[in-house]
């Protein structure tokens, strides 16, 4: 239940990308911190609205100075042991936080918001900035973020105890414990976001960017840690008007517990991020394979490689119409792409030539098996190797290389081997004369059942009739958009079953 260091925490590597094309390495630091990015503006580059940011962030903190000072007594800074307590807390929690992300999460503000509620605004103030002092030295946190930092954690203290002050006021006797508790956790949270919103105000201003955006971005997602803390800060006041200063030391051994636990906790999403990062990197590698093999059969028979492109845009839109998951669509997409890789090992004269021997003739029927022996030696791609491998096999049994017939034959080579009879009868630079898209449904029609699956070609003509001049032989762009649409990730050609 360690704070989340807001404050700074507006200052996101990604929003600060965002917020100036100009980085350099400067890191933001207060008792709400994050590391952040940006770079300040000096010399005669610094604009005028620069100078007027400053001067509006002197003005707050003056402002917050004289209102901590009018409004303060001698007695808010007793008991001094508490203040002590405090500032300790406040100090080694800052430098103890746990960085999540971009967003550092420690428990300074807790020690911030219980000064505001059991001493006054002067000592919340100082204790906020001292914090906040303490770790821009450590990390050199130039002076116009500093000053930033300063002035906001000077601003939101004051307020804080002010509007405790006035909501749940310490003299007064018909004030229960649970209308103070719920008090302090509903000012709490109003600070926590005026923080916010003077930190990332500054940037927003300075760089002309969307403060909701940065809401919406930054501070959304970490409000969960800040409801839990301000239930501990709530509770933490209530347990220390009832047992004292020991209540404090409670809550600084559950806080440096909770903040060893988080710390394994955020190692954990650390090392799985990287696991992620690298899988990533693994099957961005394997797509540029494919994209590598595709194209390197494409320079020796654009024919072929054209072809290709355009049974694996028919596969992915017949899986679609048949209803299949979207992974097995980018499955067969892939699969489309490569069910001819195998004639890459042809030589030249079997690739193009017109007439062939026996032998060529051998080479050509080899080809779904050297086709899905290329494809299954990268990793994660054997379920593609599988449906290159089937993509002439035939309903009746007498297809090639294992004679699979029926259910046997995986649904997904069923789908690429009509799409497959398609393109080669409708291409217009096939070995044989373009046959007109009527009559190659006729012909789809006539092999059903025996060649071909009956019920995929059926889905098939409905979804070319449905096309129609969509459902056309590829050209070199259309090999160029069907390799840029081939899914970045192999997880689907790995997850999905035919």
């Amino acid at each position: 239940m360690l704070r989340t260091s807001l404050m700074a925490a507006a200052i996101l590597e990604p929003l600060v990308r965002s917020l100036s094309a100009r980085l350099a390495g400067i890191t933001l630091g207060n008792a709400l911190s994050a590391n952040t990015f940006a770079e300040i503006p000096s010399g005669s580059r610094t604009s005028r609205r620069d100078y007027v940011l400053v001067a509006g962030q002197l003005t707050l903190l003056a402002l917050a100075t004289i209102v901590a000072v009018v409004s303060t007594e001698a007695d808010d800074w007793q008991p001094l042991e508490l203040f002590a307590a405090l500032l300790a807390l406040a100090l080694v929690g800052q430098f103890l936080s746990v960085r999540t992300g971009d967003v550092r999460i420690g428990p300074a503000f807790v020690a911030t918001a219980i000064a505001m509620a059991l001493l006054g605004p002067a000592p919340a103030a100082v204790i906020a900035v001292a914090a906040v002092l303490a770790w821009s030295f450590k990390a050199h946190t130039p002076w116009q973020l500093t000053l930033n930092n300063v002035a906001a954690l000077a601003a939101y203290p004051v307020a804080g105890a002010l509007a405790i002050e006035a909501l749940a006021p310490p003299e007064a006797a018909d004030v229960t414990q649970i209308e103070t508790a719920a008090v302090v956790f509903g000012v709490y949270l109003a600070t926590n976001f005026l923080n916010f919103l003077l930190i990332v105000g500054y940037l927003c201003l300075r760089d002309r960017t969307s403060i909701l955006r940065a809401v919406r971005r930054v501070y959304v997602p970490v409000l969960p840690w800040e409801v839990a803390t301000g239930s501990v800060t709530a509770g933490a006041v209530i347990a220390y008007e009832e047992i004292g200063l020991p209540a404090i030391g409670l809550l600084a051994l559950v806080l440096l517990s909770y903040r060893y636990l988080l710390g394994a906790v955020v190692d954990a999403q650390s090392q799985r991020d990287a696991l992620r990062d690298q899988v990533d990197e693994l099957e961005a590698l394997h797509s540029g394979v494919i994209r590598v093999m595709v194209e390197t059969l494409g320079m020796r028979d654009r024919m072929t490689a054209r072809h290709s492109a355009a049974v694996a845009r028919f596969s992915k839109a017949t899986a679609a119409a048949a209803g299949l998951s979207a992974r097995e669509q980018e499955l067969v997409h892939t699969a489309g792409l490569l069910h001819d890789v195998g004639k890459f090992t042809f030589p030249d004269h079997t690739l193009t030539g017109t007439s062939l021997t026996e032998e060529d003739w051998a080479l050509i029927y080899s080809h779904p098996q050297r086709g899905a022996d290329i494809v299954g030696r990268v990793r994660g791609y054997q379920d593609v190797a599988e449906i290159v491998l089937c993509h002439h096999e035939r309903i009746d049994g007498r297809g090639y290389p294992r004679s699979l017939s029926g259910e046997a034959i995986p649904l997904l080579a069923r789908i690429l081997s009509v799409a497959d009879c398609f393109d080669v009868m409708t291409a217009r630079d096939s070995y044989r004369t373009p046959m007109p898209i009527p009559d190659a449904i006729a012909e789809l029609r006539r092999v059903a059942g025996t060649q071909l699956d009956a019920r995929i070609v059926e889905i098939f003509v409905g979804v070319v009739e449905g096309s129609g001049l969509d459902f056309r032989h590829a050209d070199d762009e259309d090999l160029e958009a069907e390799l840029r649409r081939q899914a970045p990730r192999g997880s689907a050609a790995r997850t999905a079953r035919s």
